[in-house]
Order: structure tokens, then sequence, then C-alpha cells
């Protein structure tokens, strides 16, 4: 018989195969999970089905997410209406007043891109149809709500139902053992803000028409307990508001007369009266700073401060200085506003109707659009100087300008230097500003309008010092005829100087009560610098200072004076006005400004500003 060999199994291998199976299946699954998170933190939009106060912004990035839910606060939120109610007496207002909150959308970004481990079960689960909704975001202390909470107290206080204190005249009048109102405020605050959501979440999330949300308010009455007197006196308390002008329509808004009482002396008279007995306490009313006519009757009916400077120069030049005048003209700056010449003028550009004229450009004179433009800030400076306004940002020019004292100026050049000051006063202040005519002159006059209750006024006062002659600088030009020098008639000469500014403020008798250091201001010297032809050599080497002439004839010049002989046929000519001038001897001597007090006249000075507005920009070199 023949046998079969058979072969010995192993023991135990055939369990292992199901093990290995299994441990391939979830390294897989761990690895797609692991590749899930990692596409969920990737991705640069939000999850599906997410919603941000019931505006859908699934699958939209940050930027996309915010403009949405912006749009539908700003169209919808005068749809949704908060009411609150109390036995018949209604406060209402719109989420339109709420005060939106920025980021929001950033919460609803955060849904599967923070938690790495947790993000791909979010991403799956919201691809699945799991939703998150991110409620509108509304600040601790959002003014809206506080001020519909405030109204609605008011109101309950003022109501004589069921109620144990009102208000009669100057008294607080309360009955001892008399219901009291008293309401939980916290919760009605708390019941508010859930209601506001549920209707962001109503007409935000699609809805069509208006959404209304009423909250009724749940008060107790005791007759028993003692009454909530800090609550009584949150209710009938009223703080006092001046009347203001409203910054947009520059109309005075009404007053409010405030209203008070002592919390102590109300708990002591409750004590001592017997249950059932009336007794009052006095009322303090306060009247504001301002009524609405008190206010009306003190605006603007003082003048704070003057100035006014001669206009020169070219008929585009003097046009400039009137229509940025004008952009300034009625200007009215709110207690603690400040004005900025430069915002309000705007860039000085010829779509605007500025016009070329002399400007300073890295020191030389050239034409260019919205010259002159800087004597109107500086006459405006120079009003300020008159007044007890705080002056923020001024600079002087390079050269000095003549149409007002030294040290009193301020160039301006847009996008870099500004002249701004500030109404440090409790009033409105007005800009006014006139440019006219007067015996074949032009002049620029500045106003300051405000309310001036102390009688206090200013007086500014410079010195002068550091006087720097100007030189004699010689130019090569072949045009020029041999023999001669010819003056530069486009860079006018100009005399250095060195001022100092301040400002000595005086009450109404005249009594100094304060001196304020207004800064220093250095002006450039600019030499006379005459043209001569190449030909005859450096006028530096001029045998005794005498030009070669045709023919061997020689017209004795000295170098060393600031003007050509009489009979050189060089007659110098004032570049902003065209007319003669003397370089050294004003032809066009500076306007005195009104109501000047001593003011400080620089000896032998060269003349005023030819129509020229001097201080280099830091880019271009250049100011207008």
């Amino acid at each position: 018989m023949e046998g079969r060999r058979l072969e010995k199994k192993e023991e135990g291998g055939g369990k292992k195969l199901p093990w290995i199976i299994t441990g391939a299946v979830a390294g897989t699954l761990a690895a797609a999970y692991l590749g899930l998170c990692a596409w969920a933190v990737s991705r640069d939009t939000i999850l599906p089905n997410v919603s941000v106060a019931g505006v859908d912004v699934s699958n939209l990035t940050l930027a996309q997410a915010e403009s949405a839910v912006r749009t539908a606060f700003e169209q919808r939120g005068g749809d949704i209406k908060l009411t609150l109610v109390y036995e018949g007496l209604e406060e209402s207002m719109d989420a339109s007043q709420l005060t939106y909150t920025p980021g929001l959308v950033e919460e609803a970004f955060a849904l599967g891109h923070e938690q790495f481990l947790q993000s791909g079960y979010q991403l799956a689960g919201h691809m699945l149809g799991m939703s998150s909704q991110v409620p509108m975001g509304l600040p601790e202390d959002e003014p809206a709500l506080r001020d519909l909470m405030e109204r609605m107290e008011r109101a309950v206080a003022g109501s004589t139902a069921d109620h144990g204190y009102q208000v009669e005249g100057d008294k607080l009048v309360m009955t001892k053992g008399a219901p009291v109102v008293t309401v939980d405020w916290d919760t009605v605050e708390k019941d508010a803000r859930e209601a506001l959501q549920e209707g962001f979440q109503e007409a935000l999330g699609g809805g069509g028409g208006p959404v209304e949300k009423r909250v009724v308010l749940a008060a107790s009455r005791s007759q028993t307990e003692r009454p909530d007197f800090e609550a009584i006196h949150r209710a009938v308390y009223v703080e006092p508001v001046s009347a203001q002008m409203d910054p947009e329509t520059f109309e005075v808004t009404g007053h409010t007369v405030g209203v008070d009482f002592d919390v102590a002396a109300l708990e002591t008279a409750y004590s001592q009266a017997a249950e059932g007995e009336t007794f009052s306490v006095p009322l303090t009313v306060t009247q504001p700073k301002d009524t609405k006519e008190s206010l009306e009757g003190k605006l603007f009916r003082d003048l704070l401060g003057e100035g006014t400077t001669r206009v020169s120069g070219s008929s585009n030049r003097k046009y400039n200085v009137k229509l940025s005048a004008e952009a300034c003209n009625n200007v009215i700056l709110l207690p603690g506003q400040e004005f900025s010449y430069n915002n309000t003028t705007g860039s000085r550009s010829a779509d605007k109707g500025y016009r070329n004229a002399p400007i300073y450009k890295a020191g030389q004179s050239v034409d260019d659009i919205g010259g002159g433009i800087c004597q109107t800030s500086s006459t405006i400076y120079y009003a300020v100087l008159h007044t007890n306004l705080e002056v923020v940002e001024r600079h002087c020019h390079q050269f000095n300008t003549g149409y007002v004292d030294l040290g009193m100026d301020a160039t301006v050049f847009y996008g870099s230097l500004d002249f701004r000051f500030k109404n440090n006063t409790d009033y409105p202040v007005k800009i006014v500003t006139n440019s006219y005519d007067s015996n074949g002159k032009r002049y620029l006059n500045v106003k300051l309008y405000g309310t001036n209750p102390e009688g206090i006024y200013a007086v500014p006062k410079s010195s002068t010092f550091d006087r720097v002659a100007p030189t004699t600088v010689y130019a090569p030009d072949p045009s020029v005829p041999q023999g001669t020098l010819v003056l530069d008639r486009e860079q006018y000469a100009y005399t250095g100087w060195s001022a100092h500014t301040y400002r000595y403020i005086y009450d109404k008798d005249g009594n100094e009560i304060d001196k304020q250091d207004m800064g220093g201001s250095k002006y450039k010297m600019r030499p006379n610098t005459y043209h001569y032809n190449p030909a005859d050599g450096d006028p530096a080497t001029w045998p005794n200072g005498t030009p070669p002439q045709p023919g061997g004839t020689t017209s004795p010049v000295d170098p060393g004076v600031t003007t050509p002989p009489s009979d050189s046929g060089i007659t110098p000519i004032d570049p902003g006005t065209g007319e003669p001038a003397n370089p050294g001897t004003p032809d066009d001597p500076p306007v005195e400004p009104s109501v000047p007090e001593n003011p400080v006249t620089p000896p032998e000075d060269p003349g005023p500003d030819p129509g020229l507005d001097a201080r280099p920009g830091p880019e271009a070199g250049g100011s207008q």
C-alpha cells in the first residue's frame, strides 16, 4: 500500500494575513485623512454651507466674504427693526444705526483652517450638508443699542401707571409703600441682542421684506421691598448737553437740560417717611453751557484775527492767489478740528483752473502751475498769529517774501509741506477771505471769526539777525555783446536773513498772560548774477575790473558792486512785475500787514518777493 506524505502546517501562520490587511487599510485611511486635512487648511476659501449673520459666504475668499457681508448690512440694515415694549410704551431702532464690525468673516474662515486634525472632518462634514452660522458682531457697548435702552428706561420711569415716584417740576415726589416698577435691564439687553441676531438671520439670509423684532419688558412691582434707589436715579438722571453745530449740515442742534438728585437724600427721606406717606426731594436742574438760542447768538460774532497782504506779480499769479483764497473762504472748523491748506485747496493743477506763474525750484525762478498760492497760506498764517489758535505745521520760504514780516510766512508744497492749524477754542471758527483791488493794486484779506468770551488777543513780533547781503557772480553767455555785463533779470537777488517769531497773548485789559515761541526762520541769500561773453574772459581776470571793448576802448565796471554803472546799458528788471528795479533798492516795498504791532523792517532789504513762493520740496526741488 503506497503511502502519501503530508506537509506539516506551520502553527498560527494563517492568522496573520487579516491583521496585515487591516493595518494596511487603516494606514491608507489615515494617510487619506491627513491628506484631506492638508487640503482643507490650504484652501483660501471658506467652507461650504457657512453663513455670517445670515449671509451665505460659502466658498468665498476673505475679501469676497467681507464685501458680501458689509454690502448686505448696508443695504438691508434699515429693514431690521428692534422694538422694546412695556405696557403701551414703545421705543425702536433699526439695524442701520448699529456699528458694523469688520473682520466677522475671519471667524467663518477659521472653520476648517485652524485645527489641522479637525479640518478634514469639518470640510467633509460641510460638503455633506453640515452647516455653521457666525453671528453679527456687536460691540459690548454698542452706542445705538445703549441709546435705545436709555430711551426706554426714561419712558418707563416717566410712566405714572403703578409707579411709586414721579417728577413734578423741580421735585422728585415719592410715596412710601406704593408699587415701584423694577426692570432687569441686563436681561432686556441680552434679549435685545438675541432678537437682533434673529433679525439679521431672517433679513440678510434672503428674506423678502422688512423684519421687526419685539422685546416685551418683564417688570416687577413691589410694595414691600425697599426700592432700588440707584435704578430710580439712572431713570431720572439726564446729562446736560449743550447745543452744537452739526458737522455735516452746520446747523445748530438742540440742547438738553440736565436733571439730577441726591440719592442719599432720597434714601433718608424714604426711611423717615411713614407707610403710605408722600414725600419729595429737590431736583438739581442744570442748564447747559449753551442753549440753541445762546449758541446761535455767539457763533462767529468776534473777529479773532486778521491779515492783509499786497498781491504783486503777473496776472496769472494774482489769479492763482485769488483762486486758492476762494477755496479757503467760509471754511468752518468745529472745536478740535484742524485746518490743512493742502487738503482744503487740493492739488494745484491745471484742471482746477490754476495757471503758470513763477515759483522756486532748486533755488531758481521758473514758471509752473500754481505759482503764488503760498501768499494765501502765508496771509492765513499771519491772521492766525493774531489769535490764540494752535499752529500745528508751518514752514518758512527759502527766500524773503516781502509781503509779510520776516518769520511770519508759511510756504506749502502739495504732498510734502503743509500749513495746518487747530481750532483749540470751545466754539466754531470760520475763515473768510477776500481778494480785492484798491487804487490800482491787488490785496488779499483774511479774517478769522469765532467766539471770544474772554476777550483774549494776540500780537506777533519777530526779531531779525544774521543779515547776508547779496554777492555778485558771473556766468558766461555767448549771446551777451562783448565788453558788456548783463544782469540776470529772472534770478532776482535776495538778502539773506534769520528771524525768530514770538506770539504775545493778552487778556481783555491788556495784561500779558502768555508768550509763545513760534519758531525760527532762515531765509537764504541769492546773489546778483551777471552774464558776460566768454570771449571777454572771466570778469574776475579783467585788468582793473574793466572789460575789454571792441576796437580797443574800455568801459570801467567795478565787479565788486552789485549793480553795473549807469552807462553800461543794463537796467535790472523785477521779474515778478516786469518793471524796472534796482537790486538792493526796494522797488515794490513790502505791504504793511493789517494791524501790525511794532513791525520789524530789515534795513537795506533788496525788495519784496517778486511774485514767487520759495522753498524747495524734498523731491521736486521746488514750491508753489
